[in-house]
């Protein structure tokens, strides 16, 4: 954007009133160059305590170290995070609105009976990739299957009768359970939740049979026997649950299933932000510290390019389009 010249009327305005007028047809660029002088909130769109809130504080204590400003993170959980985006969405695109996203909210809830107020094509600005999160397939320890074929079978003998746990129609527990519903051929019963956190905690209350999660959130309660981890939905056994099986080794190469997260903005961000942003999200991803602190809560750190991370919904939105139709099929 260029200061427009000015035009013969100019020269009858008052100098101070001429200046004003200069002023505020400078492009932004002058602003990017001070970002960030202010704190920056970020958005998350589940409840506190989740995987998705643990590395989104994470990412956010990095970057504010980064950045030299604070970061204030505000959880707006609800309809599977359609909540926070649509208030993303909404937002002065100035860089101190941002939203640690899932990749589901923005590739697999458009094509859900859930209603959507935003286009994830058109309304955001990508920054980066953050983290990968591989999740495992957890039942309470008094559900009678002991293997994921054992719980394959039963929900196969009685639709419905299996109920899954998910932080809400579109979060990543709820792809792998719809991945693993497609594949085994299987109906089970959906019970969303507002968070991860609160759907560990009914699986382990025995008010739900079954849920996918990050290992932080399930190890603790597999240890104490509360929680039996059948599989982890990953080519290979992690570093942080060696002793549970991969779904590749037990037949079922395709259902993988975790929570990939990333950085974004409201549409129009400036581009010298997004760089700036982006620097940033890259240094603290080469943090060794930053790096344990991921690993820590079964995250892999992943950065990537703001249109790497564009390309990543794009392809996704059109795999879930075709996985789920025209809506949502399961309970």
């Amino acid at each position: 954007m260029q200061v427009s010249p000015c035009r013969p009327r100019c020269r009858d305005l008052p100098l101070v009133a001429l200046s004003a007028a200069l002023l505020s047809s400078l492009p932004l660029v002058a602003h990017a160059a001070e970002y960030p002088d202010k704190p920056i909130t970020l958005v998350v769109p589940f409840g506190a305590g989740g995987i998705t809130d643990l590395v989104a504080r994470a990412t956010g204590k990095a970057l504010a170290e980064q950045l030299g400003q604070s970061i204030v993170v505000e959880n707006r959980p609800g309809a599977g995070g359609n909540i926070a985006a649509d208030f993303v969405r909404r937002a002065r695109p100035d860089g101190y609105t941002l939203m640690f996203t899932t990749v589901g909210i923005l590739a697999v809830n458009p094509h859900t009976d859930v209603k959507v107020n935003f286009d994830s094509a058109k309304d955001f600005t990508y920054i980066s990739l953050v983290g990968s999160t591989p999740h495992l397939v957890v039942v309470n320890a008094d559900v009678p299957a002991k293997t994921l074929p054992d719980m394959i079978k039963l929900a196969q003998r009685k639709p419905d009768a299996v109920s899954v746990g998910t932080a809400g129609v579109g979060s990543s527990p709820y792809q792998g359970m719809r991945v693993l519903q497609d594949v085994a051929k299987v109906e089970f019963l959906h019970v969303p939740f507002k968070s991860g956190a609160e759907s560990v905690t009914n699986v382990v209350a025995g008010q739900v049979n079954m849920t996918f999660e990050a290992t932080p959130q399930v190890m603790p309660f597999v240890t104490s026997g509360k929680l039996r981890a059948l599989a982890v939905a990953n080519p290979r056994r992690l570093s942080t649950a060696p002793q549970v099986p991969s779904t590749a080794e037990l037949g079922f190469p395709t259902v993988v299933s975790g929570s990939v997260a990333g950085l974004i903005g409201p549409a129009g961000l400036d581009l010298a932000i997004v760089k700036k942003l982006n620097a940033a999200v890259a240094t603290a991803i080469a943090n060794p510290k930053f790096k344990a602190t991921l690993v820590a809560q079964g995250t892999e750190p992943l950065g990537s390019t703001p249109e790497q991370f564009r390309t990543l919904i794009a392809e996704e939105n059109q795999r879930w389009s075709a996985l789920l139709g025209a809506g949502d099929r399961a309970k």
